[in-house]
C-alpha cells in the first residue's frame, strides 16, 4: 500500500540541497596490473577488505579462470584448488550475511546458470531452487541496507537487450516496476554504495547507439541519473565494486569501442555522505475496548522501505488505520478528543484524520497487520506523522467501533 500523501507533502517541504565535495572520478596509478581483459567481474569482500575479480577474456578471445584481489594499493593473483572454469559475462556479488562471494551464470560458448561461492580461499559450486530468467551480461549487486540482491538488464536467452529490475530477498525473486530506468543495456556494471545506500550503474552496451558512459543510481525503488564533472570514456564489459574502507567505487578495464580493450583503473566518490536521520515509532495515548485495542510498531518508517504496525486484541477482522499530520489539533477541536458524543465513550481521537480507511491484513482471529510503503524521498526525512487503528466491535458501544492508542512516526534513513 502506497501513501500518496507522502509524495505530495514531500514536494511542499523544504528543498534538499547538496553541500561539500561534488562527485568525481580520478584515475589511479598502481605498481602492477592484471593483463588487459574484458567481460570480467569485480566484487568487494568487506570481511577481508579486498576487491575480488574473476574471469573475463583476453585479446585473443580466450576465456580466463583467474582470481585476482585488489587491496587499494596493488593487484595480486589468488591461486585456488577449485575454479568455476573460464567464463565471461557472468555476475557476482558479496553476500555480507554469509561472508561469501556469490557468482551466477555467464557465457563460455553457451549460456550458464550455475552458482559458485568464494570464501577467500576456494570456490565451491552451490545449488538454488529459484533462478532468474537465463541471461548473461547482466548486472548484479547485493543491497546490504535492504538485505536484497539486485539484478538489472543483460542479454536474455529469449529477450536479448533487457532493462528489467529484479530483487531477491533470500527466498524468491520479484520484478520491481520503476518509474525511471537507465534503458535497455548489457555489459554495464553495478556497485552498491553502503554509505549512501544506493546502487550505482555505469556504462554498458546499448541498442542502436553503441556504448554508454552514463552514471545511474538505484534508490531502493527507482532509478535516477547522476551528473558528474568528469567521466571515464564510454565502455562496456568492465568491472566495478565499492571499497567501503576508502569510501570509493573502483572500476577496472572494459571495452571502449574504437579505444579497444582497456586496463585503466578509476575511482568514483559519491559526494558528501547524507546526514544520518534516525527513524522512530513511538506509541502514545490509550485504546478502548475490553481488552483495549492495542497498536504496536513492528518496522520503523525508513524511506524506501515498508513501515508496519500490529493491531492486537481486535474483536473482529474488520478494521483499518487513519493517518494524520497532527496529534494536537484537527479543525475545530483540540486533540486528544473523547468520542462519547458519537457513541464511543472512553475512546479517543488521537490525530487528525487526513487519510481514513487505510487497509489492514488479518493475521489471526484477533490481530491485524498494517503496512505502509514509505517513498524514497529525502524531503520526508525528520517529518512526523501519526497513525491510529480502529476495529468493528459489535456490542462494545453505540457506534460498535473501538479505537487504539496512537503511534508517532518520525521518518528517517536508518
Amino acid at each position: 500500500m502506497s501513501l500518496h500523501i507522502l509524495n505530495a507533502l514531500a514536494v511542499a517541504l523544504l528543498a534538499v540541497s547538496s553541500v561539500g565535495q561534488a562527485p568525481s572520478w580520478t584515475q589511479v596509478a598502481i605498481p602492477s596490473s592484471p593483463s588487459q581483459r574484458a567481460d570480467h567481474v569485480l566484487v568487494y569482500d568487506n570481511t577481508r577488505q579486498r576487491v575480488v575479480m574473476y574471469g573475463g577474456r583476453d585479446n585473443n578471445n580466450n576465456t580466463l579462470d583467474e582470481t585476482w584481489e585488489y587491496d587499494g594499493v596493488d593487484w595480486q593473483q589468488i591461486v585456488t584448488q577449485h575454479t568455476p572454469g573460464g567464463r565471461t559475462r557472468h555476475a557476482m556479488t558479496f553476500d555480507s550475511s554469509r561472508s561469501k562471494v556469490v557468482m551466477f551464470g555467464g557465457y563460455n560458448g553457451s549460456y550458464l546458470n550455475d552458482n559458485w561461492e568464494f570464501d577467500g580461499f576456494d570456490w565451491v559450486e552451490t545449488l538454488t531452487n529459484t533462478l532468474p530468467e537465463l541471461r548473461y551480461n547482466h548486472q548484479m549487486v547485493y543491497d546490504s541496507h535492504r538485505g536484497k540482491t539486485l539484478i538489472f538488464g543483460g542479454w536474455g536467452y529469449f529477450s536479448q537487450f533487457l532493462n528489467d529490475t529484479w530483487e531477491f530477498d533470500g527466498v524468491d525473486w520479484s520484478q520491481v516496476m520503476t518509474n525511471n530506468s537507465p534503458g535497455a543495456r548489457n555489459s554495464g556494471a553495478l556497485a552498491f554504495d553502503r554509505v549512501r545506500h544506493n546502487a550505482l550503474l555505469f556504462g554498458g552496451e546499448v541498442p542502436g547507439t553503441g556504448y554508454s558512459n552514463e552514471t545511474w543510481a538505484y534508490l531502493g525503488n527507482d532509478w535516477t541519473q547522476v551528473s558528474t564533472a568528469s567521466s571515464p570514456i564510454p565502455r562496456a564489459e568492465h568491472g566495478m565494486i565499492y571499497d567501503i574502507a576508502r569510501d570509493k567505487i573502483v572500476m577496472f578495464g572494459g571495452f571502449g569501442g574504437f579505444s579497444g580493450y582497456l586496463n585503466d583503473t578509476w575511482e568514483f566518490y559519491g559526494g558528501t555522505p547524507p546526514v544520518v536521520n534516525p527513524s522512530n515509532a513511538v506509541s502514545y495515548g490509550a485504546g478502548c475496548g475490553t481488552p483495549p485495542l492495542d497498536f504496536s510498531p513492528t518496522d520503523n518508517p525508513i524511506i524506501g522501505t515498508t513501515a508496519g504496525a500490529l493491531v492486537s486484541n481486535a474483536p473482529t477482522s474488520f478494521g483499518g488505520v487513519s493517518f494524520g499530520l497532527s496529534n494536537t489539533f484537527t479543525f475545530p477541536i483540540t486533540l486528544p478528543y473523547e468520542l462519547s458524543g458519537v457513541g464511543m465513550p472512553g475512546c479517543y481521537l488521537l490525530q487528525s484524520n487526513d487519510i481514513f480507511g487505510l487497509p489492514v491484513t488479518p493475521v489471526t482471529a484477533s490481530t491485524l497487520q498494517f503496512d505502509a510503503a514509505i517513498p524514497y524521498n529525502p524531503a520526508l526525512l525528520t517529518q512526523q506523522f501519526y497513525i491510529q487503528a480502529y476495529a468493528f466491535a459489535p456490542g462494545a458501544n453505540a457506534s460498535q467501533v473501538v479505537t487504539s492508542n496512537g503511534i508517532a512516526w518520525t521518518i528517517g534513513n536508518q
